[in-house]
């Protein structure tokens, strides 16, 4: 795994964000890919899954989302990428602050497994 790997796919994955797009998000995803929004929560596992929450929670409760990639490494072993983020939205009405990072694997160019851990701060 490069760097610029892993710019490239959280580029398009903060595209999908911002235009709302599920099929720009799903393309950032293998097929059978896990996206963990939350380490406290059950793992969406596949398209089917990854879709249902995307278009229920950004696609329907989430507005004006405007998404900043931060930094990203690659560990020691070429096996995990980390990339910061900060992203401004309206959530349920409130205006929002988010930042974060995610963990990811991949296979090329594709995430096999994305965790997330972020913090909002309500405006």
């Amino acid at each position: 795994m490069e760097i610029q790997t892993i710019q490239k796919v959280m580029k398009k994955y903060g595209k999908s964000w911002e235009s709302q797009d599920t099929n720009i998000l799903l393309s950032c995803f293998t097929k059978n890919g896990i996206y963990q929004e939350s380490p406290l929560v059950k793992p969406y596992i596949g398209h089917a899954e990854i879709a249902h929450f995307w278009n229920q929670v950004v696609r329907k409760e989430t507005s004006r989302i405007k998404f900043k990639l931060g930094k990203c490494y690659v560990s020691k072993d070429g096996e995990a990428g980390f990339a910061e983020w900060e992203c401004n939205n309206f959530h349920r009405g409130h205006k929002n602050y988010m930042a974060g990072i995610m963990i990811l694997k991949m296979k090329g160019d594709k995430i096999t497994y994305l965790n997330e851990y972020w913090n909002t701060r309500i405006k």
